[in-house]
């Protein structure tokens, strides 16, 4: 399985910040913009218990992997999941790492559901 993982860059100060409408664009229509467009959040609901905690145990192996970690917070069935790029400038704000582990999540999700 490692050998199928790619890691991202790590996240730099020169990382730029996008425009909300391009945020919203990039991002599946299940995610909602928060705190004037500086987090991206997700609730996501599995059949049991036993589905969410497979479904954490590969979203934090790849979150470790790119050294890059979204805020959890979870009961039960029930994640509730928060994206956003706290060593940019103007930040914390989205950023282009975000919108990929969205992307990575929303796979990880229909994998899983």
């Amino acid at each position: 399985m490692y050998n199928k993982i790619t890691k991202c860059r790590a996240v730099s100060t020169n990382v730029k910040l996008l425009p909300e409408v391009l945020v919203q664009m990039k991002l599946a229509p299940q995610w909602t913009l928060k705190d004037e467009s500086r987090l991206c959040r997700e609730t996501i609901k599995f059949k049991d218990f036993e589905t969410t905690w497979s479904f954490l145990n590969q979203l934090s192996m790849r979150a470790h992997l790119w050294g890059h970690h979204p805020t959890i917070s979870t009961t039960y069935n029930k994640v509730d999941l928060e994206l956003t790029t706290h060593d940019i400038e103007g930040g914390p704000a989205i950023s282009d790492i975000d919108i990929k582990m969205a992307k990575r999540i929303e796979h990880y999700v229909n994998l899983y559901k």
